[in-house]
């Protein structure tokens, strides 16, 4: 059974975010961590309350509803968003406002690679956690990816075309449970789990509920992704751990582990599961990552 998380908001530059925490007597470094696109805080509350025991509660947890997903107030326009560091951009304030010396910094999957860009930009990071980051690609892909995505050459990706189409009006929260049970990304995902997901991913509309995290946005979030991560990593000067699944869907490629190999800064590690590793095996994970962070 997972702790409960206190919910609180924030304003960031005048808009109102909506986080959750795990807090502990001392201010002192907290985790910060950031979720994956579609998703929002409340789905990891099992993997961050079991993080949060791990450290006896002596370490808060702050995990943000990034821009346009959970219960995050702050205007979401995707024909705005050109790029992820909108989302950097939001964390970073999300940390300043929260008045932060230092602190570890984690994420899954864009998370990860959010938390990465803002690692190689801030002094105050002490560690980076990176949970099956997006990345996909060889360097030298990376700028025909970028000129193919300016000049709108090729179809959308097939994930991305997904989430445009997925289904967003309710009835109920039952009626969300019983659609997504067992259905495409959410099969091998705890009930509770999905559960989390939907509590911090629904909003009231009506008579209806409305994924908070709106389909369109949630597509242009995937057609943004970066390509030039490899430069975040390599302008890294702090421990850096990679967790990566096993299976196929994977989104941290065999071309980036070997490209990243020969940095003595990072440690990356492979285990059993999906790109959905701390969700699907929140003891494990939350394990790992908190012998990391005592090494």
């Amino acid at each position: 059974m997972s702790l409960k998380a206190e919910r609180k908001e924030i304003i960031l530059k005048g808009e109102t975010f909506s986080y959750l925490s795990f807090d502990s007597k001392s201010p002192e470094n907290p985790i910060i961590f950031l979720h994956a696109t579609g998703l929002n805080a409340s789905t990891y509350i099992d993997f961050l309350s079991n993080l949060f025991e791990k450290f006896n509660g002596n370490r808060s947890i702050h995990f943000l509803d990034q821009r346009g997903h959970g219960l995050s107030k702050a205007k979401a326009d995707h024909k705005k968003l050109k790029s992820w560091e909108t989302y950097a951009k939001d964390a970073i304030s999300f940390i300043e406002e929260l008045n932060i010396e230092t602190c570890d910094l984690m994420g899954h999957s864009m998370g990860a690679i959010v938390a990465a860009n803002i690692s190689s930009k801030k002094k105050n990071i002490r560690n980076l956690i990176m949970i099956e980051p997006v990345l996909f690609y060889r360097p030298n892909e990376a700028f025909a990816l970028k000129y193919k995505r300016f000049f709108k050459i090729g179809e959308s990706s097939d994930i991305s075309l997904s989430a445009a189409k997925r289904r967003n009006s309710f009835d109920s929260l039952e009626n969300a449970i019983d659609h997504f049970t067992g259905r495409a990304i959410f099969k091998t995902w705890p009930k509770e789990a999905l559960e989390n997901y939907l509590q911090g991913g629904l909003k009231r509309a009506g008579e209806e509920m409305l994924l908070s995290c709106d389909p369109v946005w949630e597509a242009k979030t995937f057609n943004t992704v970066s390509y030039d991560t490899y430069k975040h990593l390599k302008r890294l000067n702090i421990p850096t751990y990679i967790l990566r699944g096993s299976s196929g869907t994977s989104t941290f490629s065999d071309q980036a582990k070997e490209y990243l190999t020969n940095n003595d800064k990072l440690k990356i590690e492979e285990f059993s599961g999906s790109h959905f590793l701390p969700i699907e095996n929140a003891s494990i994970v939350s394990s790992k990552v908190s012998n990391f962070l005592d090494e």
